[in-house]
């Protein structure tokens, strides 16, 4: 009797250990059949309303505490998609500038998209008072002009004589430089020990230029330097008239006008002169500008010259009888 007593508990025993086998079989069979994604979606906004751009968004699953990450786009708006879902997460966003917040989302029945919304707050810190002291940077400059002696040189700046040019020649390259006492001036040119035109160098702020006059009211200096021999410059032994176009004024915009009239009615010449036409009547003018066109940055010089003159010499086909009398000449000895 009791051997077969044992037998029948071990036999009941393995029927309940079969049974447990087959219901966790069928169980883990309808887990599997029933797995579905979960959408996490939702929208990060201020405390104001505004949407913010830009936010990392960290959701975590419930119970294996799988970490996905998302940025919120312009809208504001992230999603983040799980496979397979569990109902349970928690969803964590920091955006800078704002409070950082976190929210447990459950699902709470069937669905599989999960909303959460979050609204932050500005973060704002106070920080202590702050005093920025510094000085103005000072603007490098490198004082270098026609009046200022270079190092190591033998040039005079104010050898030039001054107003001794007439306003007609203002502007007169060459008559500026006749006003130097080593110049000479052969054939309207300046001559440096008896050289010719030829061995002369004209230059605008140190580029070569082929010209014999600046407009009157151009803000210029002239410097001449005479018999030198300098690789760097070109090399010449003539004279070298050097012309720096200055710059324009920082402070003010400067204006400049000139006009000269030239009247053949205060020209003085003798009888003969005035019935041959010798006098000649003109005008001419000169405008120029500078100043700050851009502040610190852009200046600008500009200058321009106009001229007309007037001159109505006589020949032996339209000169009067009072010239060829007056002359000596007898009219009647002229054939026309």
């Amino acid at each position: 009797m009791h051997f077969a007593w044992f037998r029948t508990r071990s036999v009941q025993t393995g029927m309940r250990l079969l049974a447990a086998v087959l219901i966790a079989t069928l169980s883990s069979q309808v887990a599997i059949g029933q797995d579905v994604t979960d959408i996490v979606r939702g929208k990060v906004t201020s405390d104001s309303g505004a949407v913010i751009a830009g936010a990392a968004v960290y959701i975590t699953r419930g119970p294996d505490r799988l970490v996905k990450q998302d940025t919120t786009d312009a809208s504001g708006a992230f999603s983040v998609q799980f496979d397979p879902g569990t109902g349970d997460y928690l969803v964590f966003v920091a955006a800078t500038g704002y409070v950082s917040a976190r929210r447990r989302v459950q699902r709470a029945s069937t669905e599989h998209e999960l909303v959460a919304n979050f609204e932050l707050k500005a973060d704002l810190t106070k920080l202590a008072t702050i005093n920025v002291r510094a000085s103005k940077p000072a603007r490098a400059s490198h004082d270098v002009g026609p009046f200022i002696e270079e190092p190591g040189s033998a040039e005079k700046w104010k050898d030039g004589v001054g107003a001794q040019i007439s306003p007609t020649m203002a502007g007169d390259i060459n008559a500026i430089a006749g006003t130097m006492s080593n110049i000479t001036m052969i054939g309207g040119a300046p001559s440096v020990l008896g050289s010719g035109a030829e061995s002369n160098l004209t230059t605008l702020n140190g580029s070569a230029i082929a010209t014999g006059s600046i407009p009157r009211a151009a803000q210029t200096r002239v410097r001449i330097t005479t018999a030198t021999y300098d690789a760097t410059r070109g090399g010449f032994s003539g004279a070298n008239t050097d012309l720096q176009l200055a710059a324009g004024d920082r402070f003010y915009q400067n204006r400049r006008g000139f006009l000269t009239l030239t009247p053949s009615a205060l020209q003085f010449t003798d009888a003969i002169g005035r019935n041959a036409g010798a006098q000649t009547s003109g005008i001419r003018g000169s405008l120029g500008a500078d100043g700050e066109l851009i502040r610190h940055i852009l200046t600008y010089n500009v200058a321009v010259d106009f001229a007309h003159y007037v001159s109505r010499p006589q020949t032996l086909l339209t000169a009067n009888n009072n010239i060829f009398a007056r002359a000596g000449i007898s009219p009647d000895s002229v054939s026309r």
